[in-house]
């Protein structure tokens, strides 16, 4: 399967939110997801910004393609599809899928990254510029299937606006980067 890049929000409505997204490059498209909603305040909402197929090749993630990497974490997915009762063969599917993502993705790194680093700093300052926004975060997953069905278990880490650039650059896949403004 793929990397996908969303964003969090608490505040503001999905259209102005979308707007701002689109400013950009991207797009904020409503996205429901079970396990990840127990890991949201109630008044947080989570976009899909992909505008297509995927977000394999993003600069967020250049950290994940080193092969010592990549194995530590498939290895990770694997166990927890074990235990979800997936089938050899179905886990064997997913590896596959993985390998050609990860392939897809480091070609894309060879021809320039679809995004940058300001990219994706601007996104979170046109966001949480929007009235009645109160923090905005950015989170990479590497989806092993649907949206709404994916199990998501992301690593809270808020910071300043203005430490938001800086921590982005080391931002880990399933980690949820909040900025939050140094004055609500």
């Amino acid at each position: 399967m793929c990397f996908f890049i969303s964003i969090v929000v608490k505040g503001g409505d999905a259209k102005s939110i979308d707007v701002a997204l689109r400013r950009n490059g991207r797009r904020a498209k409503p996205l429901e997801n079970a396990s990840l909603r127990k890991a949201l305040q109630s008044d947080e909402h989570h976009f899909l910004t992909t505008v297509g197929h995927c977000d394999c090749g993003t600069v967020l993630s250049p950290g994940l393609h080193s092969t010592e990497k990549q194995n530590s974490q498939r290895s990770k997915h694997v166990a927890k599809l074990r235990k979800k009762g997936w089938s050899a063969t179905k886990i064997d599917r997913w590896i596959i899928d993985r390998m050609k993502a990860e392939d897809r993705a480091e070609q894309q790194h060879q021809l320039n990254a679809p995004d940058t680093f300001e990219l994706w700093t601007n996104v979170i300052y046109d966001v949480i510029a929007i009235n009645g926004v109160r923090q905005a975060g950015i989170l990479l997953h590497f989806y092993s299937g649907h949206f709404e069905d994916e199990e998501i278990d992301p690593v809270r880490k808020s910071v300043s606006v203005d430490d938001f650039a800086d921590r982005l650059r080391n931002i880990k896949e399933d980690q949820l980067l909040i900025a939050v403004p140094t004055s609500i």
